[in-house]
């Protein structure tokens, strides 16, 4: 993925001989030296037909930030103040970060006094422009903007999750539980809570004693509702603890053709429900249901019958037209079966549902034996394994419920 895109917002006249050209090209060469994409809107970016406006709306649209010159003509520019207009709205929806790049020529009474004052830029970085041969302090002033841009560009729905959850964390606590993660500390909050959420997330094998996953989730719990706290505890927990390689090998069964098997060795059906979860990459995990075989004839046409049962039960799936539609929209619908992947079996299922469904058995490390072709996930040691959901169980029960739970 490219870098972020930032919205350079200036006005330079032609022939001018003040600092904003110098500043614009500088500024521009730096933004590319940082692997960002300056976002400029005049006269030789525009296409045939296109309007001003349309233009800088589109442009602010793409961007992850803004940095403005401000220049004597910017503070009396109508179309600086409408693209200082669109980040203001942009920032009290999703914190869009907003860089002052002040002139020399230019006071901060002469700001505040303009027409770009009344949307008070007193409360954005403001960073003085030192000449283009000194440009070393500018990039140091602005990098944690541009490192928030960089995380905020991020496509990860996971992660951008965590954050949203942690906007409501003091400064102290995050602090402390970035201490505890070894999280490198920042005085920007928006970026040191993105900080935070990648060292939640970061896979992390838990520890015997004084574990910093546990500590950094006292340290940050309790959220304002139950709801946001168990969600924070499972996305945590769950990341730091099933192997990103394990997760990925999971999605792989989808792409390598038919039957989609996958066997993990596991004492529980909740250590199953987080290997999907993983896998899935989503605040939300792939529809799944548990479907144990039971002893007896016609066992096979039984097994068959019970999961349509479910499909049409609980996902409104009917038709293998509606469980690919299923699996387009929302990922596969997974099947977890408490038994060894026999033959016999796996042929059955194969036969009855093509495509759309993932099978995943998960049987005792110990009675596994062999698997045939299928993917065998590694599993953790047991352990591990019981670590992940007590951790998951305690949280829950302490941070994630109310009294009517």
């Amino acid at each position: 993925m490219s870098g972020p895109h930032v919205f350079l917002s200036r006005s330079e006249p032609l022939g001018c001989t003040c600092s904003c050209w110098p500043a614009r090209r500088a500024m521009e060469e730096l933004l590319h030296q940082e692997g960002c994409e300056p976002v400029v809107v005049d006269r030789e970016s525009l296409v045939p037909g296109q309007d001003w406006m349309a233009a800088i709306s589109d442009g602010m649209g793409s961007a992850h930030g803004m940095l403005l010159i401000v220049s004597d003509h910017a503070l009396r520019s109508e179309h600086v103040q409408n693209e200082l207009a669109m980040a203001e709205l942009r920032n009290r929806h999703d914190g869009f970060p907003v860089i002052l790049l002040m002139l020399p020529e230019v006071t901060l009474d002469a700001l505040e006094k303009s027409g770009l004052g009344s949307l008070s830029p007193h409360r954005r970085q403001m960073v003085e422009w030192p000449g283009k041969d000194d440009l070393e302090a500018v990039r140091h002033d602005i990098r944690p903007q541009l490192d928030l841009m960089r995380a905020e560009s991020t496509g990860a729905k996971v992660h951008h999750r965590v954050v949203h959850h942690l906007r409501e964390v003091d400064a102290e606590s995050l602090s402390r539980a970035g201490a505890t993660l070894g999280v490198p500390l920042e005085t920007l909050s928006p970026l040191m809570r993105h900080r935070l959420a990648s060292g939640l997330l970061a896979e992390r094998p838990s520890e015997p004693e004084a574990d910093p996953l546990r500590a950094a989730l006292t340290e940050l719990l309790p959220l304002s509702g139950p709801d946001a706290s168990r969600e924070l505890i499972q996305l945590s927990v769950t990341h730091a603890r099933v192997p990103l390689a394990e997760a990925a090998r999971m999605r792989g069964v989808l792409g390598a053709g038919s039957p989609r098997v996958a066997v993990l060795p596991a004492l529980s059906m909740d250590t199953a429900r987080r290997y999907i979860h993983r896998a899935s990459e989503l605040p939300l995990p792939w529809d799944h249901f548990v479907v144990p075989l039971t002893a007896g004839t016609g066992v096979l046409a039984d097994l068959v019958e019970r999961i349509g049962e479910a499909l049409r039960e609980e996902f409104d799936i009917h038709d293998e037209e509606t469980l690919r539609e299923h699996e387009h929209d929302f990922g596969p619908v997974v099947v977890i079966i408490p038994h060894p992947p026999d033959a016999d079996l796996v042929r059955a299922l194969d036969t009855a549902y093509p495509g759309g469904l993932l099978f995943l058995f998960v049987v005792d490390g110990e009675l596994l034996g062999a698997t045939g072709t299928h993917t065998r996930l590694e599993g953790l040691p047991a352990w591990r394994e019981e670590e992940m959901n007590r951790t998951v169980r305690r949280f829950v029960r302490r941070y994630g419920t109310t009294a009517s739970n």
